[in-house]
């Protein structure tokens, strides 16, 4: 018997074949690949005072070298990360509790604020004072430098908004008038607006060209704590007394997805350099951390034993600080991980299994044609 000519699976049937397979891997790479960022904190140092004070405020200086923390005894420590020892002398703030602290851009100045009214400022290289203090009038409960370091804003009691030429110890311009008392300050990156955290329940937006309100109040709904815009100025948080930090858009002064649940009042907010990360210190002894893109928690929140008053992330990204009413500043390494926290995305995982089932039903058709071809071809 002769040989039959072998039969070649047609084009558009091995197309039936090999499409709904591809389809198949893509759908299971897209399942198996990066979701929202994880993190993993790893305990770094843990930098403690002398006094049984609390710690109140804590910022990195630009180049990553020195913390300064703030305490409810009104002084201010600079500590040296490579060691966690204390750098230079204690300095003395005021008699209150220090409501903030911040570097300047270049690391040259760094400024303190207390409850009594007085901003310190002093060059962190000696511990000597850079200039005399200033004076603000009432309460401060934060202190902001602009991005060019020309101006340092004040957070105050009474309502006002300071805004102050650090160099001179001048004021810049009278203060702004805010209405309810200002629990924080933020410069956006471009040094164009500033946002203000109210005890009203409001983050107001300043134009500082004019010193007007640049849009309407942000409705965060309970008293809020502190504010920090993201690197690309895209976005503003707001740490607030109701357990929650709140993402806004600034394009459209709505606010950027559901508000991220922390469980407790929220002390404190602020973004990781990459904008990739936002953290809040919470009243009930937790730092949490989420992806402001997705809104999902980043990692599992770490405990300290007592409050946390504040956060910041260092200038390179990879550390976090968050300092407690215990005294402690504790420091974490961070470490962006794949594959995201737990949680499952309903949308896509329903979505994969109509197409697997889709491909499945494909590939089961186009068997039968090509057994059916095979059958003919032996007639």
């Amino acid at each position: 018997m002769a040989d039959r000519p072998h039969r070649r699976v047609p084009c558009r049937r091995r197309v039936l074949i090999v499409g709904p397979l591809v389809l198949l891997v893509l759908i299971l790479a897209a399942l198996a690949g990066p979701g929202a960022a994880g993190l993993t904190f790893d305990p770094a140092a843990l930098v403690t005072a002398a006094s049984s004070s609390g710690a109140t405020a804590v910022a990195y200086i630009p180049d990553d070298t020195l913390l300064a923390s703030g305490y409810s005894d009104g002084v201010l420590r600079l500590w040296a990360l490579a060691t966690a020892q204390v750098h230079g002398p204690v300095l003395r703030v005021g008699s209150g509790p220090v409501g903030g602290v911040a570097f300047n851009p270049t690391g040259s100045m760094v400024a303190a604020a207390d409850s009594d009214g007085t901003i310190g400022l002093w060059d962190p290289a000696t511990g000597q004072q850079a200039r005399p203090p200033l004076h603000a009038g009432s309460g401060v409960h934060g202190v902001a430098f602009s991005p060019d370091g020309k101006l340092l804003a004040s957070a105050q009691a009474n309502g006002a908004i300071g805004l102050w030429y650090p160099a001179t110890g001048q004021q810049a311009r009278s203060p702004l008038q805010a209405g309810s008392a200002v629990n924080g300050v933020a410069f956006s990156p471009s040094g164009e607006l500033l946002a203000s955290a109210q005890a009203d329940g409001t983050v107001r937006l300043w134009n500082l060209t004019t010193g007007q309100p640049s849009g309407s109040p942000l409705q965060a709904g309970s008293a809020v704590n502190g504010v920090a815009f993201s690197p690309n100025g895209s976005l503003v948080a707001s740490a607030g007394a109701d357990g929650t930090v709140r993402l806004w858009n600034l394009a459209t002064g709505q606010p950027s997805g559901s508000p991220l649940q922390a469980g407790s009042a929220v002390n404190g907010v602020a973004f990781s350099p990459d904008g990739k990360l936002v953290a809040g210190a919470g009243a009930d002894g937790t730092v949490r951390a989420w992806d402001p893109a997705t809104g999902q928690p980043a990692g599992s929140p770490r405990r300290v034993n007592s409050a946390v008053t504040g956060v910041a992330f260092s200038p390179d990204g990879h550390q976090l600080a968050g300092a407690d009413a215990n005294g402690a500043v504790t420091l974490w390494n961070t470490e962006a991980s794949w594959p995201a926290s737990p949680g499952t995305n309903w949308t896509v995982l329903i979505a994969s299994v109509v197409a697997i089932a889709v491909a499945a039903a494909a590939v089961a058709l186009t068997t039968r044609e090509i057994l059916r071809a095979r059958s003919s071809g032996r007639k």
